[in-house]
Protein backbone atom coordinates (compact mmCIF):
# COMPACT_ATOMS: atom_id res chain seq x y z
CA UNK A 1 0.00 0.00 0.00
CA UNK A 2 2.86 2.39 0.83
CA UNK A 3 4.38 1.85 -2.62
CA UNK A 4 1.02 2.64 -4.21
CA UNK A 5 0.72 5.84 -2.14
CA UNK A 6 4.22 6.90 -3.10
CA UNK A 7 3.43 6.27 -6.76
CA UNK A 8 0.24 8.32 -6.42
CA UNK A 9 2.23 11.11 -4.76
CA UNK A 10 4.71 11.18 -7.66
CA UNK A 11 1.88 11.22 -10.21
CA UNK A 12 0.06 14.01 -8.35
CA UNK A 13 3.27 16.06 -8.22
CA UNK A 14 3.86 15.64 -11.94
CA UNK A 15 0.21 16.45 -12.70
CA UNK A 16 0.39 19.62 -10.59
CA UNK A 17 3.57 20.77 -12.33
CA UNK A 18 2.18 19.98 -15.79
CA UNK A 19 -1.17 21.64 -15.08
CA UNK A 20 0.40 24.79 -13.65
CA UNK A 21 2.71 25.22 -16.63
CA UNK A 22 -0.08 24.44 -19.12
CA UNK A 23 -2.49 26.96 -17.56
CA UNK A 24 0.25 29.59 -17.42
CA UNK A 25 1.17 29.16 -21.08
CA UNK A 26 -2.46 29.33 -22.18
CA UNK A 27 -3.02 32.45 -20.07
CA UNK A 28 -0.05 34.07 -21.81
CA UNK A 29 -1.48 33.26 -25.25
CA UNK A 30 0.70 30.27 -26.11
CA UNK A 31 -2.11 27.73 -26.28
CA UNK A 32 -2.75 25.61 -29.39
CA UNK A 33 -4.36 27.71 -32.13
CA UNK A 34 -7.95 27.08 -33.11
CA UNK A 35 -8.15 25.19 -36.42
CA UNK A 36 -10.89 25.28 -39.06
CA UNK A 37 -9.28 23.03 -41.68
CA UNK A 38 -9.49 19.29 -42.26
CA UNK A 39 -7.64 16.72 -44.35
CA UNK A 40 -8.53 16.38 -48.02
CA UNK A 41 -6.95 13.63 -50.14
CA UNK A 42 -6.90 15.80 -53.28
CA UNK A 43 -6.07 19.21 -51.82
CA UNK A 44 -4.07 18.38 -48.73
CA UNK A 45 -6.48 20.34 -46.56
CA UNK A 46 -9.67 22.30 -46.96
CA UNK A 47 -11.94 24.49 -44.87
CA UNK A 48 -14.00 22.51 -42.38
CA UNK A 49 -17.67 22.89 -43.38
CA UNK A 50 -19.98 24.73 -40.97
CA UNK A 51 -17.16 25.51 -38.53
CA UNK A 52 -16.59 28.53 -36.33
CA UNK A 53 -13.36 29.56 -34.60
CA UNK A 54 -11.84 32.67 -33.11
CA UNK A 55 -8.36 33.92 -34.05
CA UNK A 56 -6.93 36.36 -31.57
CA UNK A 57 -3.50 37.99 -31.60
CA UNK A 58 -2.10 41.27 -30.32
CA UNK A 59 -3.18 42.86 -33.64
CA UNK A 60 -6.59 41.40 -34.45
CA UNK A 61 -9.49 39.52 -32.96
CA UNK A 62 -11.56 37.79 -35.65
CA UNK A 63 -14.31 35.17 -35.62
CA UNK A 64 -14.12 32.95 -38.70
CA UNK A 65 -17.32 31.22 -39.79
CA UNK A 66 -17.24 28.79 -42.72
CA UNK A 67 -20.34 27.73 -44.63
CA UNK A 68 -21.53 24.28 -45.72
CA UNK A 69 -18.88 24.25 -48.47
CA UNK A 70 -16.01 25.05 -46.12
CA UNK A 71 -15.77 28.56 -47.59
CA UNK A 72 -15.90 31.94 -45.89
CA UNK A 73 -19.14 32.63 -47.68
CA UNK A 74 -22.90 32.13 -47.30
CA UNK A 75 -23.72 28.78 -48.93
CA UNK A 76 -25.73 27.18 -46.14
CA UNK A 77 -27.23 24.35 -48.24
CA UNK A 78 -26.28 22.70 -51.57
CA UNK A 79 -29.27 24.46 -53.16
CA UNK A 80 -27.57 27.81 -52.54
CA UNK A 81 -24.93 26.90 -55.13
CA UNK A 82 -27.49 27.34 -57.91
CA UNK A 83 -26.90 30.68 -59.58
CA UNK A 84 -29.93 32.94 -59.84
CA UNK A 85 -31.23 34.01 -63.21
CA UNK A 86 -29.51 37.15 -64.45
CA UNK A 87 -26.78 36.87 -61.81
CA UNK A 88 -23.15 37.37 -62.77
CA UNK A 89 -20.97 35.22 -60.54
CA UNK A 90 -17.28 35.81 -59.82
CA UNK A 91 -15.21 32.96 -58.37
CA UNK A 92 -12.21 34.25 -56.39
CA UNK A 93 -9.29 31.84 -55.83
CA UNK A 94 -6.47 32.54 -53.41
CA UNK A 95 -4.90 31.98 -50.05
CA UNK A 96 -5.22 33.70 -46.65
CA UNK A 97 -5.39 37.16 -48.28
CA UNK A 98 -8.58 36.12 -50.09
CA UNK A 99 -9.88 34.11 -47.15
CA UNK A 100 -9.20 37.21 -45.07
CA UNK A 101 -8.49 35.41 -41.84
CA UNK A 102 -7.10 38.55 -40.17
CA UNK A 103 -10.17 40.78 -40.70
CA UNK A 104 -13.91 40.61 -40.15
CA UNK A 105 -16.04 39.96 -43.22
CA UNK A 106 -17.40 43.49 -43.12
CA UNK A 107 -13.79 44.65 -43.75
CA UNK A 108 -12.77 42.00 -46.31
CA UNK A 109 -12.12 43.37 -49.80
CA UNK A 110 -14.32 40.81 -51.61
CA UNK A 111 -17.30 41.55 -49.38
CA UNK A 112 -16.74 45.30 -49.80
CA UNK A 113 -16.68 44.88 -53.56
CA UNK A 114 -19.83 42.76 -53.61
CA UNK A 115 -21.58 45.32 -51.41
CA UNK A 116 -20.66 48.12 -53.83
CA UNK A 117 -22.06 46.20 -56.80
CA UNK A 118 -25.31 45.54 -54.91
CA UNK A 119 -25.74 49.25 -54.12
CA UNK A 120 -25.25 50.08 -57.81
CA UNK A 121 -27.94 47.60 -58.82
CA UNK A 122 -25.50 45.17 -60.40
CA UNK A 123 -26.55 41.56 -59.89
CA UNK A 124 -23.07 40.29 -59.05
CA UNK A 125 -22.14 37.52 -56.62
CA UNK A 126 -18.58 36.94 -55.48
CA UNK A 127 -17.69 33.46 -54.24
CA UNK A 128 -14.80 33.54 -51.77
CA UNK A 129 -12.87 30.30 -52.41
CA UNK A 130 -9.73 31.43 -50.58
CA UNK A 131 -8.16 28.92 -48.18
CA UNK A 132 -5.24 29.75 -45.91
CA UNK A 133 -1.95 28.23 -46.99
CA UNK A 134 -3.06 27.40 -50.54
CA UNK A 135 -0.58 27.91 -53.35
CA UNK A 136 -1.49 28.12 -57.05
CA UNK A 137 -1.43 24.35 -57.52
CA UNK A 138 -4.02 23.77 -54.78
CA UNK A 139 -6.18 26.54 -56.18
CA UNK A 140 -6.02 24.80 -59.57
CA UNK A 141 -7.02 21.44 -58.05
CA UNK A 142 -9.89 23.12 -56.19
CA UNK A 143 -11.07 24.72 -59.46
CA UNK A 144 -10.95 21.37 -61.25
CA UNK A 145 -12.77 19.58 -58.42
CA UNK A 146 -15.34 22.11 -57.23
CA UNK A 147 -15.39 25.03 -59.67
CA UNK A 148 -18.10 23.76 -62.03
CA UNK A 149 -20.65 23.48 -59.19
CA UNK A 150 -20.60 27.27 -58.77
CA UNK A 151 -21.22 28.09 -62.48
CA UNK A 152 -18.85 31.06 -62.49
CA UNK A 153 -18.92 33.68 -65.25
CA UNK A 154 -15.56 35.10 -64.24
CA UNK A 155 -12.73 33.31 -62.41
CA UNK A 156 -10.05 35.47 -60.78
CA UNK A 157 -6.92 34.09 -59.16
CA UNK A 158 -5.17 36.28 -56.58
CA UNK A 159 -1.59 34.95 -56.37
CA UNK A 160 0.88 36.09 -53.73
CA UNK A 161 4.66 35.96 -53.91
CA UNK A 162 5.06 32.98 -51.57
CA UNK A 163 2.93 30.85 -53.93
CA UNK A 164 5.88 30.62 -56.31
CA UNK A 165 8.14 28.53 -54.10
CA UNK A 166 5.44 26.21 -52.77
CA UNK A 167 4.19 25.47 -56.29
CA UNK A 168 7.31 23.34 -56.67
CA UNK A 169 6.87 21.48 -53.38
CA UNK A 170 4.73 18.51 -52.39
CA UNK A 171 4.90 19.58 -48.77
CA UNK A 172 3.89 22.77 -46.97
CA UNK A 173 5.38 23.06 -43.49
CA UNK A 174 4.88 19.37 -42.80
CA UNK A 175 1.51 19.02 -44.56
CA UNK A 176 1.27 17.03 -47.81
CA UNK A 177 -0.09 18.95 -50.80
CA UNK A 178 -0.60 18.25 -54.53
CA UNK A 179 2.38 18.69 -56.84
CA UNK A 180 2.24 19.26 -60.60
CA UNK A 181 5.16 18.21 -62.78
CA UNK A 182 7.21 20.57 -64.92
CA UNK A 183 4.73 20.21 -67.81
CA UNK A 184 1.77 21.27 -65.68
CA UNK A 185 0.29 17.80 -65.15
CA UNK A 186 -0.72 16.59 -61.70
CA UNK A 187 2.01 14.20 -60.66
CA UNK A 188 0.53 12.99 -57.38
CA UNK A 189 -2.35 10.66 -56.62
CA UNK A 190 -4.44 10.70 -53.45
CA UNK A 191 -2.45 12.30 -50.66
CA UNK A 192 -1.68 10.32 -47.50
CA UNK A 193 -3.65 11.29 -44.43
CA UNK A 194 -1.53 12.99 -41.77
CA UNK A 195 -0.55 10.97 -38.74
CA UNK A 196 -2.88 11.30 -35.81
CA UNK A 197 -1.35 13.76 -33.39
CA UNK A 198 -0.94 12.68 -29.80
CA UNK A 199 -2.80 14.41 -26.99
CA UNK A 200 0.52 15.93 -25.89
CA UNK A 201 0.97 17.64 -29.28
CA UNK A 202 -2.37 19.35 -28.68
CA UNK A 203 -1.21 20.98 -25.45
CA UNK A 204 0.53 24.32 -24.98
CA UNK A 205 3.58 22.51 -23.56
CA UNK A 206 3.75 20.14 -26.52
CA UNK A 207 3.53 23.08 -28.88
CA UNK A 208 6.45 24.99 -27.35
CA UNK A 209 9.12 23.66 -29.78
CA UNK A 210 7.00 24.76 -32.77
CA UNK A 211 6.92 28.35 -31.50
CA UNK A 212 10.59 28.70 -32.35
CA UNK A 213 10.38 27.13 -35.79
CA UNK A 214 11.03 29.47 -38.70
CA UNK A 215 10.41 29.20 -42.42
CA UNK A 216 12.87 27.01 -44.34
CA UNK A 217 15.76 28.76 -46.03
CA UNK A 218 18.10 28.14 -48.93
CA UNK A 219 21.70 29.20 -49.19
CA UNK A 220 22.40 31.90 -51.77
CA UNK A 221 26.00 32.98 -52.15
CA UNK A 222 26.81 32.00 -48.58
CA UNK A 223 23.73 33.61 -46.97
CA UNK A 224 20.50 31.96 -45.78
CA UNK A 225 17.41 33.34 -47.53
CA UNK A 226 13.81 32.41 -46.63
CA UNK A 227 12.57 30.23 -49.49
CA UNK A 228 9.39 32.29 -49.86
CA UNK A 229 11.41 35.41 -50.66
CA UNK A 230 13.92 33.89 -53.05
CA UNK A 231 11.96 35.22 -56.05
CA UNK A 232 12.87 38.75 -54.99
CA UNK A 233 16.44 38.05 -56.03
CA UNK A 234 17.21 39.43 -59.48
CA UNK A 235 19.48 36.41 -59.99
CA UNK A 236 17.74 33.64 -58.01
CA UNK A 237 19.09 30.09 -57.77
CA UNK A 238 18.09 27.44 -60.30
CA UNK A 239 15.59 25.81 -57.94
CA UNK A 240 13.68 29.11 -57.67
CA UNK A 241 13.77 29.66 -61.43
CA UNK A 242 12.23 26.19 -61.87
CA UNK A 243 9.45 27.11 -59.40
CA UNK A 244 8.79 30.32 -61.33
CA UNK A 245 8.49 28.46 -64.64
CA UNK A 246 6.14 25.96 -63.02
CA UNK A 247 3.98 28.80 -61.65
CA UNK A 248 3.58 30.27 -65.12
CA UNK A 249 2.41 26.94 -66.50
CA UNK A 250 -0.02 26.48 -63.61
CA UNK A 251 -1.69 29.81 -64.40
CA UNK A 252 -1.96 28.83 -68.06
CA UNK A 253 -3.53 25.54 -67.01
CA UNK A 254 -5.91 27.35 -64.68
CA UNK A 255 -7.11 29.60 -67.52
CA UNK A 256 -7.83 26.50 -69.59
CA UNK A 257 -9.77 24.80 -66.77
CA UNK A 258 -11.80 27.96 -66.19
CA UNK A 259 -12.98 27.84 -69.79
CA UNK A 260 -13.72 24.12 -69.53
CA UNK A 261 -16.08 24.62 -66.57
CA UNK A 262 -18.01 27.32 -68.45
CA UNK A 263 -16.46 30.60 -67.27
CA UNK A 264 -16.49 33.33 -69.89
CA UNK A 265 -13.31 34.94 -68.60
CA UNK A 266 -10.30 34.18 -66.46
CA UNK A 267 -8.17 36.94 -64.94
CA UNK A 268 -5.08 37.31 -62.76
CA UNK A 269 -4.86 39.91 -59.97
CA UNK A 270 -1.63 39.63 -57.91
CA UNK A 271 -1.80 40.65 -54.25
CA UNK A 272 0.92 43.26 -53.63
CA UNK A 273 3.33 42.67 -50.74
CA UNK A 274 4.20 45.13 -48.03
CA UNK A 275 7.77 45.24 -49.36
CA UNK A 276 6.44 46.84 -52.57
CA UNK A 277 4.92 49.79 -50.74
CA UNK A 278 7.19 52.79 -51.26
CA UNK A 279 9.86 50.61 -52.87
CA UNK A 280 11.67 52.11 -55.82
CA UNK A 281 11.40 50.47 -59.21
CA UNK A 282 15.16 49.97 -59.29
CA UNK A 283 16.55 46.90 -57.47
CA UNK A 284 18.50 47.42 -54.25
CA UNK A 285 21.99 45.93 -54.22
CA UNK A 286 23.23 43.94 -51.23
CA UNK A 287 26.89 43.05 -51.16
CA UNK A 288 26.35 39.36 -50.36
CA UNK A 289 23.13 38.54 -52.23
CA UNK A 290 23.38 40.92 -55.15
CA UNK A 291 20.36 42.78 -56.50
CA UNK A 292 17.01 42.40 -54.69
CA UNK A 293 13.79 43.62 -56.27
CA UNK A 294 10.56 43.32 -54.20
CA UNK A 295 8.57 43.93 -57.40
CA UNK A 296 10.03 40.92 -59.21
CA UNK A 297 7.45 38.29 -58.06
CA UNK A 298 4.70 40.70 -59.10
CA UNK A 299 6.27 41.04 -62.52
CA UNK A 300 6.40 37.25 -62.85
CA UNK A 301 2.62 37.06 -62.35
CA UNK A 302 2.14 39.77 -64.97
CA UNK A 303 4.24 37.75 -67.41
CA UNK A 304 2.25 34.63 -66.59
CA UNK A 305 -1.03 36.44 -67.35
CA UNK A 306 0.40 37.66 -70.64
CA UNK A 307 1.61 34.17 -71.56
CA UNK A 308 -1.84 32.77 -70.79
CA UNK A 309 -3.51 35.51 -72.85
CA UNK A 310 -5.75 36.65 -70.00
CA UNK A 311 -6.43 40.06 -68.40
CA UNK A 312 -4.21 41.27 -65.59
CA UNK A 313 -6.25 43.27 -63.07
CA UNK A 314 -3.68 45.56 -61.50
CA UNK A 315 -4.12 46.83 -57.92
CA UNK A 316 -0.54 47.76 -57.05
CA UNK A 317 -0.83 51.40 -58.14
CA UNK A 318 -3.83 52.02 -55.90
CA UNK A 319 -2.16 50.52 -52.84
CA UNK A 320 1.10 52.37 -53.47
CA UNK A 321 -0.74 55.69 -53.76
CA UNK A 322 -2.50 55.08 -50.44
CA UNK A 323 0.78 54.04 -48.78
CA UNK A 324 2.54 57.13 -50.14
CA UNK A 325 -0.27 59.25 -48.65
CA UNK A 326 0.52 57.82 -45.22
CA UNK A 327 -2.01 55.01 -44.88
CA UNK A 328 -0.92 51.90 -42.96
CA UNK A 329 -2.22 49.07 -45.14
CA UNK A 330 -0.65 46.03 -43.48
CA UNK A 331 -0.54 44.80 -39.92
CA UNK A 332 2.70 45.74 -38.21
CA UNK A 333 3.73 42.20 -37.27
CA UNK A 334 1.51 40.11 -39.53
CA UNK A 335 2.19 40.47 -43.27
CA UNK A 336 -1.51 40.51 -44.25
CA UNK A 337 -3.61 43.52 -45.17
CA UNK A 338 -5.38 45.25 -42.31
CA UNK A 339 -8.96 46.61 -42.63
CA UNK A 340 -7.67 49.82 -44.23
CA UNK A 341 -5.58 47.85 -46.72
CA UNK A 342 -8.60 45.71 -47.62
CA UNK A 343 -10.67 48.84 -48.29
CA UNK A 344 -7.97 50.26 -50.57
CA UNK A 345 -7.62 46.91 -52.36
CA UNK A 346 -11.39 46.72 -52.86
CA UNK A 347 -11.41 50.11 -54.60
CA UNK A 348 -8.38 49.27 -56.73
CA UNK A 349 -9.97 45.97 -57.76
CA UNK A 350 -13.27 47.73 -58.54
CA UNK A 351 -11.47 50.16 -60.86
CA UNK A 352 -9.39 47.41 -62.46
CA UNK A 353 -12.36 45.18 -63.25
CA UNK A 354 -14.26 48.07 -64.78
CA UNK A 355 -11.22 49.11 -66.81
CA UNK A 356 -11.29 45.67 -68.44
CA UNK A 357 -15.13 45.68 -68.64
CA UNK A 358 -15.14 42.31 -66.90
CA UNK A 359 -18.28 42.96 -64.83
CA UNK A 360 -21.70 43.89 -66.33
CA UNK A 361 -22.75 47.49 -65.89
CA UNK A 362 -25.60 48.44 -63.57
CA UNK A 363 -28.84 50.25 -64.36
CA UNK A 364 -27.66 53.41 -62.61
CA UNK A 365 -24.54 55.50 -62.45
CA UNK A 366 -21.50 53.25 -62.07
CA UNK A 367 -18.88 54.35 -59.60
CA UNK A 368 -21.28 56.14 -57.31
CA UNK A 369 -21.04 53.44 -54.69
CA UNK A 370 -17.49 52.31 -55.42
CA UNK A 371 -15.69 50.99 -52.31
CA UNK A 372 -14.42 53.92 -50.25
CA UNK A 373 -10.73 53.48 -49.41
CA UNK A 374 -11.16 56.04 -46.61
CA UNK A 375 -14.13 54.28 -45.05
CA UNK A 376 -14.31 54.06 -41.31
CA UNK A 377 -12.96 50.63 -40.45
CA UNK A 378 -14.33 48.48 -37.68
CA UNK A 379 -11.12 48.57 -35.65
CA UNK A 380 -11.98 45.41 -33.72
CA UNK A 381 -13.08 45.15 -30.12
CA UNK A 382 -12.27 47.64 -27.40
CA UNK A 383 -9.33 46.61 -25.21
CA UNK A 384 -10.46 44.66 -22.18
CA UNK A 385 -7.73 45.70 -19.77
CA UNK A 386 -9.63 48.81 -18.49
CA UNK A 387 -12.51 46.55 -17.44
CA UNK A 388 -10.12 44.18 -15.70
CA UNK A 389 -8.44 47.13 -13.98
CA UNK A 390 -11.69 48.62 -12.72
CA UNK A 391 -13.07 45.22 -11.69
CA UNK A 392 -9.94 44.25 -9.74
CA UNK A 393 -9.80 47.68 -8.11
CA UNK A 394 -13.36 47.33 -6.85
CA UNK A 395 -12.95 43.73 -5.68
CA UNK A 396 -9.52 44.10 -4.05
CA UNK A 397 -10.35 47.53 -2.64
CA UNK A 398 -13.48 46.12 -1.01
CA UNK A 399 -11.59 43.13 0.41
CA UNK A 400 -8.84 45.42 1.70
CA UNK A 401 -11.25 47.81 3.42
CA UNK A 402 -13.20 44.92 4.97
CA UNK A 403 -10.03 43.19 6.18
CA UNK A 404 -8.62 46.39 7.69
CA UNK A 405 -11.65 48.34 8.96
CA UNK A 406 -9.40 50.95 10.61
CA UNK A 407 -8.31 52.12 7.14
CA UNK A 408 -10.37 54.86 5.54
CA UNK A 409 -12.33 53.29 2.61
CA UNK A 410 -11.22 55.99 0.18
CA UNK A 411 -7.59 55.46 1.14
CA UNK A 412 -7.95 51.67 0.79
CA UNK A 413 -9.34 51.94 -2.75
CA UNK A 414 -6.69 54.53 -3.68
CA UNK A 415 -3.84 52.30 -2.50
CA UNK A 416 -5.20 49.34 -4.42
CA UNK A 417 -5.74 51.48 -7.54
CA UNK A 418 -2.15 52.77 -7.45
CA UNK A 419 -0.74 49.29 -6.87
CA UNK A 420 -2.73 47.87 -9.79
CA UNK A 421 -1.77 50.84 -11.99
CA UNK A 422 1.92 49.98 -11.52
CA UNK A 423 1.28 46.34 -12.37
CA UNK A 424 -0.86 47.06 -15.43
CA UNK A 425 1.50 49.76 -16.73
CA UNK A 426 4.49 47.42 -16.53
CA UNK A 427 2.57 44.55 -18.15
CA UNK A 428 1.20 46.69 -21.00
CA UNK A 429 4.55 48.38 -21.64
CA UNK A 430 6.39 45.07 -21.66
CA UNK A 431 3.81 43.54 -23.99
CA UNK A 432 4.07 46.52 -26.35
CA UNK A 433 7.88 46.37 -26.41
CA UNK A 434 7.94 42.63 -27.10
CA UNK A 435 5.14 43.02 -29.68
CA UNK A 436 7.16 45.62 -31.58
CA UNK A 437 9.89 43.06 -32.30
CA UNK A 438 9.88 40.68 -35.27
CA UNK A 439 8.02 37.40 -34.53
CA UNK A 440 11.10 35.25 -33.87
CA UNK A 441 12.83 38.00 -31.87
CA UNK A 442 9.70 38.51 -29.75
CA UNK A 443 9.61 34.79 -28.91
CA UNK A 444 13.26 34.85 -27.90
CA UNK A 445 12.72 38.02 -25.85
CA UNK A 446 9.72 36.51 -24.07
CA UNK A 447 11.61 33.30 -23.32
CA UNK A 448 14.52 35.36 -21.98
CA UNK A 449 12.17 37.41 -19.81
CA UNK A 450 10.55 34.27 -18.41
CA UNK A 451 13.92 32.66 -17.68
CA UNK A 452 15.12 35.87 -16.08
CA UNK A 453 12.04 36.03 -13.83
CA UNK A 454 12.43 32.43 -12.71
CA UNK A 455 16.15 33.01 -12.07
CA UNK A 456 15.30 36.11 -10.06
CA UNK A 457 12.86 34.16 -7.88
CA UNK A 458 15.35 31.30 -7.44
CA UNK A 459 18.11 33.75 -6.44
CA UNK A 460 16.03 35.40 -3.73
CA UNK A 461 14.79 32.09 -2.40
CA UNK A 462 18.38 30.91 -2.02
CA UNK A 463 18.81 28.06 0.44
CA UNK A 464 15.06 27.90 0.94
CA UNK A 465 14.83 25.96 -2.36
CA UNK A 466 16.55 23.04 -0.65
CA UNK A 467 14.02 23.19 2.19
CA UNK A 468 11.13 23.26 -0.28
CA UNK A 469 12.48 20.26 -2.17
CA UNK A 470 13.06 18.36 1.07
CA UNK A 471 9.45 18.99 2.14
CA UNK A 472 8.11 17.76 -1.18
CA UNK A 473 10.40 14.72 -1.06
CA UNK A 474 9.33 13.91 2.49
CA UNK A 475 5.61 14.08 1.75
CA UNK A 476 6.10 12.02 -1.41
CA UNK A 477 8.09 9.26 0.30
CA UNK A 478 5.54 9.11 3.11
CA UNK A 479 2.83 8.60 0.50
CA UNK A 480 0.83 11.68 1.56
CA UNK A 481 -0.36 12.26 -2.02
CA UNK A 482 -3.66 13.79 -0.89
CA UNK A 483 -1.79 16.62 0.91
CA UNK A 484 0.46 17.56 -2.03
CA UNK A 485 -1.97 20.02 -3.68
CA UNK A 486 -2.37 21.93 -0.39
CA UNK A 487 1.38 21.77 0.28
CA UNK A 488 2.14 23.10 -3.22
CA UNK A 489 -0.18 26.07 -2.73
CA UNK A 490 1.30 26.91 0.69
CA UNK A 491 4.87 26.64 -0.56
CA UNK A 492 4.08 28.80 -3.62
CA UNK A 493 2.44 31.50 -1.51
CA UNK A 494 5.27 31.45 1.01
CA UNK A 495 7.94 31.63 -1.71
CA UNK A 496 6.25 34.60 -3.38
CA UNK A 497 5.99 36.46 -0.09
CA UNK A 498 9.68 35.86 0.61
CA UNK A 499 10.60 37.27 -2.81
CA UNK A 500 8.26 40.24 -2.33
CA UNK A 501 9.83 41.05 1.03
CA UNK A 502 13.32 40.98 -0.47
CA UNK A 503 12.68 43.16 -3.53
CA UNK A 504 10.61 46.39 -3.66
CA UNK A 505 10.62 46.20 -7.47
CA UNK A 506 8.50 43.06 -7.69
CA UNK A 507 6.59 43.53 -4.43
CA UNK A 508 3.64 45.38 -6.08
CA UNK A 509 3.14 42.56 -8.57
CA UNK A 510 3.19 39.86 -5.91
CA UNK A 511 1.11 41.72 -3.33
CA UNK A 512 -1.56 42.24 -5.98
CA UNK A 513 -2.11 38.48 -5.92
CA UNK A 514 -3.10 38.70 -2.26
Amino acid sequence: MRILNILLAVLVSLALAFGTLEIGLRALGFGPPAMNTEFDAALGWRGQPSSKIRRKTAEFDVTLELDSQGLRDDFQTPKDLTKGRGTFRILALGDSFVNGYTVAREDLFLDLLEEAYAKEGRSVEIVNAGVQGYSTDQQLVWLQTHGRAFSPDLVIVFPYENDIWWNASGDYLGEAKPLFDAQGELGTGPLPAPKERSWFAGTAIGRLPRLFQSLPTIEVRGEQVPVEMSSRLVKPPEVTLAAEARTERLIQRMAKVAREIGAETFAVSPIPSRAQMGAAADPVNRESLGAIDPHRPHQLFKQAAKAAGVPLVETLTGLQAAADAGSELYFERDFHLNPRGNAVLARALYDGLDAWSLVPQGPGENGRYAPDPDRKVSGGRWPRWPLWYLGLTLILGTLFSRTYPDEEPQRAYLQVAVLLAVVFAAALLGSALIGSLPPLASKVAFAGLLIGLLSFIAYHLGDRIGTILELLRSFTLRGHWYLLPLLSVLLSVGSLLVVAASSPLVAPFIYTLF
